[in-house]
């Protein structure tokens, strides 16, 4: 009688539970904290994700394609928050948009509304500091 061996993931479900903050200038803090698979980022506002990343338009859509492979292997997903109202969505189990698919994203929820507040704000940034 043949027997049948399952073969085991080669990636576990990873069990993540923390917080870690990065402390900005003028008391700005941007937190991610962890609970099971769900990562959560929040930022207290739209200029403050923007010493996160890259500049260019292009370079940041391929951390976002990179990001979203690295949390659909690890089976996490990323719920970015934004003056505490969710503006992104990326990794495992989340709903993929429109404009996420026409970007070339799977596993991304990702809003017009959002990109335009984004895309503004970035214009706006040099001048945040300024009074």
């Amino acid at each position: 009688m043949p027997v049948t061996v399952l073969r085991p993931r080669t990636l576990l479900p990873i069990d993540v539970q923390g917080e870690f903050r990065l402390d900005g200038p003028e008391a700005r803090s941007i937190k991610l904290t962890a609970h099971g698979s769900r990562l959560r980022l929040a930022a207290p506002g739209w200029v403050s994700l923007h010493g996160l990343g890259p500049r260019s338009l292009l370079e940041q859509r391929r951390v976002l394609a990179t990001a979203v492979g690295a949390l659909r292997t690890l089976s996490l997903s990323l719920d970015i928050f934004v003056d505490g109202r969710r503006a992104f969505g990326l990794g495992e189990g989340i709903r993929t948009t429109l404009l996420a698919r026409l970007l070339g994203l799977t596993s991304a929820d990702i809003r017009l509304s959002n990109v335009v507040t984004f895309l503004r704000s970035r214009a706006a940034a040099p001048y945040a500091d300024r009074k």
